[in-house]
């Protein structure tokens, strides 16, 4: 499984991430069931990420796991909600929020790579001379 010495050190962060996520998820709620759902998550996405990473198939798709990687936080709005069991959910706990909560880092990351990939269109232009 690991064949080169960056699978390990990639190892090592994705498992130092999903621990401090699991700081940081308890330092921001007080509910067990919410830290271990947001510990439980990015844990998920980051073997998803590793394994993706690890076939080399992540250069196009990154901004997609940025979206995800905050989606793994969504657990922490429900519980700002208080548990609202009346049907009617704060605005903050909405679907409609959350897709676009995980939407901005996905379209901030196809626009850098857009400006990256022009960038880089404009220069091979000026040495074509």
């Amino acid at each position: 499984m690991f064949k080169r010495p960056e699978e390990l050190i990639v190892l090592i962060l994705a498992l130092a991430w999903t621990a401090l996520s699991y700081f940081a998820a308890a330092a921001f709620s007080g509910d067990a069931y919410t830290v271990l759902l947001i510990t439980i998550s990015t844990a998920v996405w980051a073997a998803v990420c590793f394994l993706i990473w690890q076939r080399n198939l992540s250069r196009h798709v990154w901004p997609l796991f940025l979206g995800a990687l905050t989606a793994c936080w969504w657990p922490l709005l429900n519980w700002l909600d208080g548990g609202n069991t009346s049907g009617e959910a704060a605005w903050y706990a909405g679907w409609t929020f959350k897709l676009i909560l995980a939407l901005i880092p996905a379209a901030a990351g196809y626009a850098y790579k857009w400006k990256k990939a022009r960038r880089l269109k404009i220069e091979n232009a000026r040495n074509f001379k």
